[in-house]
């Protein structure tokens, strides 16, 4: 069975005011489907993100939570981030999904979705940038971060879901990339495509915590509107052995009054089989536990 997990940093359910929630403001039709016929409506599954701590949900704490099954918070003494210092990082390597899958399927079944251009990797090399808990985990279980070549053979999509920057520098994946939403789609179909042959992708979908924090309406509903998209095409294209999950660790984006986390419940969404794997989950703490069982069915 595999799993294809998208990330959505920073995005929480709130309030239905098209205002400040560009999920209020446009149609969402991928979204409203996945969540049960409306994204919007209390009903829709949502984890609590607050590991059980009185401060604002933060990106390491919450990351490792998900990735783990254990509760970060209780290392760092409340929620931490945004990236992962020493102590985070030997709690990730400890144990996370991406050592789990690497152990009983072995590391080559396993994937990351999301490319970065050379600017990327040299600021890692010379230490101006540091990895998030997601991508820390993923090395550390010896996954290759995906570059401009893989991106052009399909392997891993853009942080801007269509593609736009990287055409801009004369990078194209195949078939091309419309600007725009029809790109996004298209983005989301190959991505569903390469996890269909692996036991267990990540697609880090870092960009919406990002422009959660700029609180830029119109910038936001631009990216809610390709996000749809990409996952529409991730859903059409998925095979019938891979089950899609939808969730994040905070809320953001969904409150742009601010451009500051939310104490917002986040969402838990599921395409394909063994949905019932995550019929008792209520936190974040229960992402990891239900993935390992259906990688085990």
């Amino acid at each position: 069975m595999s799993v294809l997990f998208v990330f959505l940093d920073g995005v929480g359910h709130g309030e239905n005011d098209p205002s400040f929630n560009p999920f209020a403001a446009i149609a969402t039709p991928t979204l409203d489907a996945l969540a049960g016929g409306d994204w919007l409506s209390p009903t829709t599954p949502k984890l609590d993100a607050t590991l059980g701590s009185e401060g604002l949900p933060q990106s390491a704490t919450g990351q490792a939570t998900l990735l783990t099954g254990r509760n970060a918070t209780t290392v760092m003494n409340g929620p931490y981030g945004p990236w992962p210092g020493p102590t985070l990082q030997r709690f990730l390597v400890e144990g996370n999904l991406f050592t789990w899958t690497a152990e009983r399927h072995g590391p080559e079944t396993m994937a990351w979705g999301m490319a970065y251009p050379p600017g990327f990797f040299e600021a890692l090399k010379r230490r101006r940038l540091r990895l998030n808990a997601p991508a820390y985990a993923a090395q550390a279980a010896g996954v290759r971060l995906p570059d401009l070549d893989a991106y052009a053979r399909g392997e891993a999509v853009a942080a801007d879901l269509d593609g736009a920057y990287f055409a801009s520098l004369g990078i194209h994946p195949p078939g091309g990339a419309p600007a725009g939403a029809q790109g996004a789609r298209q983005a989301g179909e190959r991505i569903a495509r390469h996890a269909a042959v692996r036991r267990f992708t990540f697609v880090d979908i870092w960009s919406t915590d990002r422009v959660g924090h700029q609180a830029d309406l119109e910038q936001a509903i631009t990216l809610v509107e390709r996000l749809d998209a990409f996952l529409a095409g991730v859903c059409e294209a998925r095979t019938d052995n891979t089950t899609v999950l939808v969730t994040s660790d905070h809320g953001n984006l969904e409150d742009l009054r601010h451009g500051r986390h939310t104490m917002n419940r986040v969402p838990l969404l599921i395409e394909g089989p063994h949905a019932d794997a995550f019929q008792h989950a209520t936190s974040l703490l229960d992402v990891a536990p239900g993935l390992k069982k259906v990688m085990e069915l």
